[in-house]
């Protein structure tokens, strides 16, 4: 199931404390209050997810489907590959 990176924005702090009981995969740390008192949060979430909460009444922010986002590298490398790549 395709899980997509978002902002889901709530009306409060009050509104986005709640956001709690759907034990959906919301980032804490990136929570925050605007200066129109609204408050925002990321998450990394299914389309039904999305809709769930859309249908509470957030509004959702889909920024991009997580596969697109870069992943480290899978290779190993030596101390001599890397240096010779570093050009050190």
């Amino acid at each position: 199931m395709n899980r997509f990176f978002v902002k889901v924005l709530a009306p409060d702090t009050t509104s986005l404390r709640r956001l709690q009981r759907f034990d959906f995969d919301l980032f804490q740390a990136t929570a925050r209050q605007t200066q129109d008192k609204r408050a925002t949060i990321d998450g990394l979430l299914t389309m039904d997810e999305i809709e769930k909460l859309v249908l509470a009444g957030y509004q959702v922010l889909v920024e991009e489907e997580s596969s697109k986002r870069a992943h480290g590298r899978n290779e190993i490398l030596t101390l001599e590959q890397w240096r010779a790549e570093k050009k050190i």
